[in-house]
Order: C-alpha cells, then sequence, then structure tokens
C-alpha cells in the first residue's frame, strides 16, 4: 500500500502524487485462479508439443518416409488458414473457460484415438489434423479467460509469466517427447493425453465459470459474426497496430530459430549446434519478459515498445558480418531479449477488445501471427537454398526489417488515445459497483 505526504498544514500544498506501482509475480502467484490458470496452460503447452514429437516419431516409424513425418509436424499450422477465424466466433459464444476444458478433453479424447494398434497412416492424419483444428479455439479461450481473472495492468505482468512458463513447458514437452518416443511413441502419447486431462481438471476445479456476454437470441449466422471481428479489428488503429507490430516482430524473431538447422551447418556442426543455437534464442526470450515486465514500470513499458520493437531487425542485421558460433549464439540472445516487448503489446491487445469479442480477435491475431512467422522462416530459407549462405540471408532479412517495423509502427496510437481504447473496451460495472484501481488484481475467491 503506497503512502502519501500529507498536507501542510503552513503552506497547504498539495500531497506528493503517490508513485506508481508496478504490478508483481506475487500479485499472480497470490491469485489461486490465475495460478490454477497458469498450471492448467503449462500442462497443455507441454502436451502440445510432446504431441508433436511423438506423431512425428510414429509416423516415421510406421512409414520409414521423411515427407509423411514432416506433413504430420506441419499439419498442425494447417487450422490457422482460415478455420481458427471461425473457431474464434464460436469460442465467443460459450464461456471461455468451458471451452478450454472442452478443447483439452477432446484432445485427450483423440490423441487416446492415435494408441488404437494398426491404425493407417491417412487415418492417423485425420486424427492429427483434428488434434491440431483444435488448438486455435483453445488459444483464443485461453487468452480470454485470463484477461477475465486478471485485469489492469496486472494482466502485463500475468502474460509474461504465462508466456515464458509456457516457453519452458514447450523445451520440456520437447525433450521428454524426443525421450519418451524413442523409448516407445504409444507411451509417449499415453502421457500426452493424460497432460490435456490434469489440464482440463486444473481449470474446472479452480477457475471460476464466467457466462459469454453473446445472449443467443442475438447471434448472427458464424461467417458473419467472423467478418464482424475482421471489421473491428481494421477499423481499430490501437487494435490494428499493435497486431501488425506483433506479426512483425515475430516474423522477425522467429528466423534465428528457424533456420537454426542451417545455420549450423553453416558452421560445420551437427544437431547439438541446433539445439544450442534454439535453446540460447528461447531461455533469452524467458529471461528477457519477465525482468522486462517485473522491472520496468506500466508507462514506461508503453513509452518503450515502439522504439525496442526496432531492436530485433537491428540484431539480425549483425548476421551480415557472418560471425563465428559464439556470434550466432549473441544473436540468438540478442533476438530472444528483443520479445521482451511482447508482454506490453500483448496485454494491450487484450485490454483493448471488448467481451465477447475475443475469441475471433484474438483467433485473427494468432492467425497471422502463425503465418507471418512460417512465412518468414519459408522465405529466408528459400534464398539460402538458392545459394545465398544463410548469414547473408538472415542480415539481410534484417535490413527489411527495419522498413517493416517503420511501416507498422509509424502511426503508433498516443498514450491517451490507447487508454480511451481500454475503457471503450471495459465492462460496464453495475451501479452500486466499486471500480477497481488500474493494476490491482482480483481477489481469490
Amino acid at each position: 500500500m503506497s503512502h502519501q505526504n500529507p498536507e501542510s498544514p503552513d503552506t497547504g500544498a498539495p500531497e506528493d502524487p503517490a508513485p506508481e506501482r508496478k504490478p508483481t509475480f506475487g500479485d499472480i502467484f497470490g491469485n489461486r485462479e490465475a495460478s490454477a490458470f497458469l498450471t492448467a496452460f503449462c500442462l497443455s503447452s507441454a502436451g502440445a508439443m510432446l504431441n508433436r514429437v511423438a506423431v512425428t516419431f510414429l509416423v516415421w516409424s510406421n512409414t520409414n518416409s521423411a515427407a509423411l513425418a514432416a506433413a504430420s509436424f506441419a499439419i498442425s499450422f494447417a487450422p490457422y488458414l482460415g478455420l481458427a477465424q471461425i473457431l474464434g466466433t464460436i469460442v465467443d459464444r460459450y464461456a471461455y473457460r468451458n471451452v478450454m476444458i472442452l478443447c483439452d478433453l477432446l484432445r485427450a479424447g483423440l490423441v487416446a484415438l492415435l494408441l488404437i494398434p494398426g491404425m493407417s497412416v491417412p487415418a492417423m492424419m485425420i486424427v492429427v489434423f483434428a488434434i491440431a483444428a483444435v488448438q486455435p479455439a483453445y488459444n483464443a479461450a485461453r487468452t480470454s479467460t485470463l484477461a477475465q481473472i486478471v485485469t489492469g495492468e496486472a494482466l502485463s505482468v500475468a502474460i509474461a509469466l504465462n508466456l515464458s512458463a509456457s516457453g519452458a513447458a514447450q523445451i520440456m514437452g520437447y525433450l521428454a517427447g524426443g525421450l519418451l518416443a524413442a523409448l516407445d511413441p504409444h507411451t509417449a502419447l499415453a502421457v500426452n493425453a493424460a497432460m490435456f486431462a490434469l489440464s482440463a481438471l486444473a481449470v474446472f476445479l479452480l477457475v471460476e465459470h464466467r457466462p459469454s456476454v453473446n445472449r443467443r437470441e442475438e447471434r448472427r449466422p458464424v461467417l458473419v459474426e467472423t467478418a464482424a471481428g475482421l471489421k473491428m479489428l481494421r477499423d481499430n488503429r490501437v487494435l490494428r497496430t499493435v497486431s501488425f507490430s506483433i506479426w512483425g516482430l515475430y516474423a522477425l524473431a522467429a528466423v534465428p530459430e528457424g533456420v537454426a538447422v542451417l545455420w549450423a551447418v553453416h558452421l560445420d556442426g551437427g544437431s547439438v549446434t541446433q539445439g544450442s543455437i534454439m535453446a540460447v534464442d528461447a531461455a533469452a526470450a524467458i529471461v528477457g519478459m519477465l525482468l522486462f515486465t517485473r522491472l520496468v514500470t506500466p508507462s514506461l513499458r508503453d513509452k518503450l515498445i515502439r522504439p525496442l520493437s526496432f531492436a530485433a531487425p537491428l540484431v539480425l542485421a549483425t548476421a551480415l558480418f557472418d560471425p563465428p558460433l559464439i556470434g550466432v549464439f549473441l544473436i540468438a540472445i540478442g533476438i530472444g531479449l528483443s520479445t521482451a516487448i511482447m508482454a506490453p503489446l500483448n496485454g494491450t491487445l487484450a485490454q483493448c477488445i471488448p467481451d465477447g469479442w475475443r475469441g475471433r480477435i484474438v483467433s485473427t491475431v494468432n492467425g497471422g501471427l502463425q503465418l507471418s512467422q512460417g512465412a518468414a522462416i519459408a522465405g529466408v530459407g528459400f534464398v539460402a537454398e538458392l545459394g545465398v549462405p544463410v548469414p547473408y540471408a538472415v542480415g539481410v532479412w534484417g535490413l527489411l526489417g527495419l522498413g517493416i517495423m517503420a511501416l507498422v509502427t509509424r502511426n503508433w496510437p498516443d498514450t491517451d488515445e490507447i487508454r480511451a481504447a481500454k475503457e471503450a473496451a471495459a465492462p460496464t460495472p453495475p451501479q452500486d459497483a466499486t471500480v477497481p484501481e488500474s493494476g490491482a488484481r482480483l481477489e481469490s475467491s
């Protein structure tokens, strides 16, 4: 609790303004719902990564086809090509917490189907696509639920914790998936199904039910509501600018990890070099995000977002010097640290979306995020395939990235416009309710 100096009895001078309070990790961990949510998200994220590894290995062991094994991994991105946006609209029609539970249970059941002995590869691919198709709906419901559990500036801290924990869970999911799949892919899938089920149980027991604000009698056709969500994203300058910034940043930040295998070959290294580059990148992202959201005040974070958006392309541009392995590690660290602004970007986005619209908006933003990353990695890889050394392909992409980030942030909204967008999106409290201060966490029930 902040203390203010009392008014001077001699001069009548006004009180000094209270210092800006930075929400802490304790605010999140002290909230039962937020802690349960974080646990469930880690289980679900690790399960999703374990699933990718186990399914890829299972397809490979059954077919000895590298193409089919790669296809089983790539298919997980296919739902973001249109299906995700429609699913987001459907998510908005129901309680977000219930959608999370249903998605985890569906994935647990679908993964269990893969345990059926003798399943044909075509049938396996259909099940894999179905599992992947559930992910966009889960992501939309997850982001929407978190924005209901934690409000104000504490939401950025909660998002940083979730993104960081998710990154660590994904790394563990990949490692565990590789280990278990090597021993027995069916055991890996059984563990995977159990993780999804446990995630659903944690949400069911510990996250409060909040009904959807979208009433059944007001619903319109799904495609009409999907188009309305796209229109809101297009017409709201804050949502549009923040979304473009997220897409641009990740299109740049994903490259070192995405082309790590090519960079390792360029340096005459092997899988250990590739894995090291990827791990260093991920670890730096986790550390940077946590430190940035914890140590920097909310108002300063907002001011730093635009200038720091140029850090990623500047770091990538140094690849033009064709650095040795230690230099590549430094680039990976720099790129990981440059993503520290993702938490406040996501926090701003979530606070500026009205309740009842989050599913479709978040699904659209996630779809653009996945596609921008994939296109950037594929583009740099294609240029390298044409014979351009990987460092030069990455470095030129960094130079182009400077122009991209200048373009997407040129009309960056000012503080008043962002505040107005947040206020417009905030639910109207009952007349007898007390509006909580910005940055205050919800009390645990």
